[in-house]
């Protein structure tokens, strides 16, 4: 973890924002910041300084994690009230605050203790920083992906009509520890049968069926960092109906797979598989965007949809996942992760995918 570059990338945001410093409050980007992962911590960055605020309960976890660059402070009336003697005795005129993170309360106490300090709303300063994922962190999050694949291998060994869907899914979490994960990333989906049409079926005590489709959705955390990655079986030969359903998934995610690189619009990314899977006549089918970006959430921009802004660049780690959901019948999506390079995108994801559903 580059703990200076960060900060210096961070301190350079500062002239545009028209701030002499910075309050991050939000967990996750005070983690990206100084590698801190406990429940209390706050950063403030000035042009020349860098503080660490945490209370009491984190001192020892504090000095072991957050790095040389921050001056680490024992909040002991709290952090707000804190950070707020800090840019007191820093004279700084224009304070930024997250604005999706800061609550009115924390704000109006912030204004009140530093007076005639401006608090200038920001948004995004540190998540966009964390959009490009830097060596070590395309490293851990590989690591993510590989446990997820060991595991698909593990269960499709495994996985036979009688089972309940929330089973399948207890053991998916027990054999991502047994790899070294931290535990899901999400809620785990297991979708089996006409369930396979909720395209966020989280597990449910359902029975898997013989000729049931299974969609498995299903990421790891490793040091902090998720994965996520979707894959449809069919327990026993699968018919037409549902072998169809499957290759115009399949088709339309490896095109897009194939297809992502940098400068490529979201947008755009996302019309490669929507219009593969329109002209099949499955349009309507899909209602959900390609993908999203993946890091310390398990959704982070960028977002690749309709609605999507922004096009790829180097270092972003992206989803693909297109699916198809037939109401009260099927479902099928796959999902792979993948990291935009110089000339285009590497798959991280190495679970089989294959052309023809796989029958267990």
């Amino acid at each position: 973890m580059n703990t200076s570059l960060r900060l210096d990338n961070l301190r350079a945001r500062l002239p545009r924002l028209k701030c002499a410093a910075v309050v991050i409050s939000d967990l996750t980007n005070v983690r990206y910041l100084s590698g801190f992962t406990g429940t209390s911590g706050m950063v403030v960055v000035t042009k020349t300084d860098t503080w660490f605020l945490t209370d009491f309960r984190y001192k020892s976890q504090a000095t072991q994690q957050v790095p040389g660059d921050f001056k680490i402070v024992i909040a002991e009336c709290g952090l707000w009230p804190e950070a707020a003697k800090l840019l007191k005795r820093a004279k700084v005129l224009r304070v930024g605050f997250e604005a999706e993170h800061t609550s009115v309360a924390a704000l109006q106490e912030i204004e009140k203790k530093i007076k005639p300090v401006v608090a200038v709303s920001t948004r995004r300063v540190v998540e966009d920083l964390r959009l490009n994922k830097d060596e070590a962190e395309i490293e851990i999050i590989q690591r993510a992906v590989d446990v997820i694949d060991d595991v698909f291998a593990y269960i499709c060994g495994v996985l036979k009509p009688g089972q309940s869907e929330r089973e399948v899914a207890d053991e998916l979490h027990n054999q991502m520890k047994l790899r070294g994960a931290t535990g899901p990333s999400f809620d785990t989906i297991v979708a089996s049968g006409v369930r396979g049409a909720l395209p966020h079926g989280v597990a449910s005590h359902k029975k898997l069926e013989a000729g049931d489709m299974v969609t498995i959705d299903m990421g790891a955390v490793v040091d902090g960092y998720c994965s996520d990655c979707t894959r449809t079986v069919c327990l026993g030969t699968p018919t037409r109906a549902q072998q169809k359903i499957y290759e115009t998934v399949w088709r339309a995610q490896v095109e897009a797979c194939q297809q992502l690189r940098p400068g490529l619009g979201v947008r755009e990314a996302d019309q490669i598989a929507r219009k593969l899977i329109e002209e099949a006549g499955y349009g309507k089918q899909f209602g959900h965007g390609l993908g999203h970006g993946v890091g310390l959430q398990i959704h982070e921009p960028p977002r690749l949809s309709k609605l999507g802004k922004g096009k790829l660049a180097p270092g972003m780690i992206v989803t693909c996942e297109p699916g198809i959901y037939l109401e009260n019948e099927m479902g099928v999506r796959i999902e792979d992760m993948l990291v935009i390079t110089e000339s285009g995108a590497r798959i991280l994801t190495k679970a089989a995918k294959p052309r023809k559903i796989l029958a267990l």
